[in-house]
């Protein structure tokens, strides 16, 4: 069947039979529906985009925040009384240079191939970062064998964690949290607590609290 009769009929037939085309009304209301639609898949995109780039902030700085209270862990639960030696160490609180410090004794060492290293001396100290020169803190950590002929001999201080805002130990006895701590005077703690603030990438300041209980008697020797 040949289109030309069809063309023909359909131009033969009166106006108002004719397809009506869409209004100026219709288009405007056409347009500003697009643009509410646009306007909300952008907002969504942007928000789903800004929690990305936060995230990606974040996780470098929650990934440093568990290591270090992790390895705090592991070191408090390695706390025991070597009573043969005397050599057992928990002191903490603020130094004379207002930093905040904590020393113990602990089989929890990192350095295995070190003589007399089943038995440790760490501290750490919260200093200010001399190298950003940002106003913020960096976390150094001492760490060297209390027995064996290793005992005697410095060890230097290593960069833990840098971009420190706050450091905090508490230490927990007879229901009271004090914030400093002299073993050789109060013995040893129920519990301390380890608060932790640090910077993300984009200079946001996160915090982390935690605690973590003396396995006492039972490490005693």
């Amino acid at each position: 069947m040949s289109l030309c009769p069809l063309i023909l009929l359909f131009f033969n037939r009166p106006s108002t039979q004719r397809c009506k085309g869409f209004t100026l009304l219709e288009v405007l209301i056409a347009i500003s529906i697009f643009a509410v639609v646009i306007s909300s898949i952008y907002g969504v995109f942007t928000s789903i985009s800004g929690t990305k780039d936060r995230l990606d902030n974040n996780s470098e700085t929650y990934h440093q925040a568990r290591i270090i209270l992790d390895r705090l862990g592991r070191e408090i639960h390695g706390i025991y009384v070597h009573s043969a030696e005397n050599t057992n160490i928990l002191r903490g609180g603020v130094n004379d240079q207002g930093n905040v410090f904590l020393e113990l004794s602990t089989t929890a060492t990192s350095s295995l191939n070190i003589d007399g290293a089943e038995f440790v001396f760490i501290r750490y100290d919260l200093v200010e970062d001399q190298e950003k020169k940002d106003g913020s803190y960096v976390i150094n950590r001492i760490e060297k064998p209390l027995l064996g002929s290793m005992s005697n001999q410095n060890f230097p201080a290593m960069r833990l964690a840098t971009g420190i805002k706050n450091f905090r130990i508490r230490y927990f006895s007879d229901q009271l949290w004090q914030d400093q701590w002299d073993q050789d005077q109060q013995n040893l703690p129920d519990m301390l607590e380890v608060f932790l603030s640090i910077y993300d990438n984009s200079g946001e300041e996160i915090s982390f609290l935690t605690a973590f209980k003396i396995p006492l008697p039972g490490g005693q020797l």
